[in-house]
């Protein structure tokens, strides 16, 4: 009974923090989407008009496409690219040891700062056109992030950029678990690079494939910080994503309740995804 409530006492400051940033919020955007508000004037029920609202919207159309389109090239590449370099760099080394590094360092780096970064090497006065226009490659200066194209591109490689250090990572986790005399097992009865790659890393992996794949839709879902700073949604509405629709509905066009209601779709969406991904790859999952 003492050490349950030692226990208890070590739990209660993440309980509080968890519930106080996470829970309540949650609770709070579920109520207010049910009323029209500003954020300072006197709340009006208007029941669901709010998420009949999301239907007939086509700006947040317009955002959903965006987010689906950075979230799936996003999650393809970080997954199939992080489990090639993570097999690439699998051997203990010094080398490889500098090369995890490497590409580690972009994950841990300020989402803020590798954003501004990007930007002013984007930016058409930043480097990458004075480089272009330094070599005399004037025809290929373009304007990268005022174009919805090269925009939602640019926007693409810079999540890349950053996330793929950590999903390699993952899978690099994920390798080191499998044991060598399956392999050796697998040579002894003929099998060449893919077949020990199909028929036991793939298998075996399927536990850190699932997270590292959770992880990256999650993310990629809600993404946010890189829209805001190197293209601000624009031009336009081009390049906003529903988390930024959110927050410029919220808090530029104070329609408070309507931006709640978009957010507890998005957080069911992302549930439900979720709840999905870790049942249909949890049945492939391999005792060992």
């Amino acid at each position: 009974m003492k050490k349950n409530k030692v226990s208890f006492g070590f739990a209660l400051p993440a309980f509080i923090i968890y519930t106080g940033l996470l829970v309540i919020p949650i609770i709070m955007a579920f109520y207010i989407s049910f009323f029209k508000w500003n954020g300072f004037t006197d709340m009006k029920f208007i029941g669901i008009e709010n998420y009949a609202n999301l239907f007939q919207d086509t700006r947040l159309g317009n955002s959903v496409q965006n987010t689906l389109i950075i979230a799936v090239t996003v999650i393809v590449v970080v997954n199939v690219l992080g489990l090639f370099l993570a097999m690439l760099v699998n051997k203990a080394s010094k080398a490889n040891n500098f090369f995890r590094t490497i590409f580690f360092i972009p994950f841990v780096l300020s989402a803020v700062a590798i954003s501004f970064v990007w930007k002013s090497i984007l930016s058409y006065n930043g480097v990458l056109n004075g480089l272009l226009e330094a070599i005399g490659q004037d025809s290929m200066i373009g304007n990268w992030l005022g174009q919805k194209g090269t925009a939602l591109v640019c926007i693409i490689i810079v999540e890349i950029w950053k996330t793929l250090g950590y999903h390699m990572m993952l899978y690099l986790a994920a390798l080191q678990t499998v044991p060598a005399e399956l392999y050796e097992a697998c040579t002894v009865d003929g099998g060449g690079h893919w077949n020990k790659f199909r028929n036991v890393t793939l298998p075996l992996i399927v536990p850190g494939m699932s997270v590292s794949v959770l992880m990256s839709i999650i993310n990629e879902l809600r993404i946010y910080d890189v829209i805001k700073i190197m293209t601000d949604g624009g031009p336009g509405y081009d390049t906003e994503t529903i988390v930024y629709n959110i927050v410029s509905q919220g808090f530029t066009s104070n329609i408070v309740g309507y931006s709640s209601a978009i957010a507890v779709v998005l957080f069911i969406a992302i549930g439900a995804i979720s709840v999905f991904v870790v049942t249909a790859l949890g049945k492939k999952e391999v005792e060992m």
